[in-house]
């Protein structure tokens, strides 16, 4: 009973670890100096 227990707990928390991961990745892929440049290739 144990075990099914934390069998969702452990899929919850697998899931929030991938959710941080996603969040880390895309706010350094989006950081401002990034969007700047990016911005500055299209306007030359």
């Amino acid at each position: 009973m144990i075990t099914q227990a934390r069998r969702p707990l452990g899929w919850v928390l697998l899931a929030a670890l991938l959710a941080y991961l996603m969040y880390l990745t895309f706010t350094a892929y989006l950081s401002p100096d990034f969007l700047i440049g990016y911005a500055n290739l299209f306007s030359c």
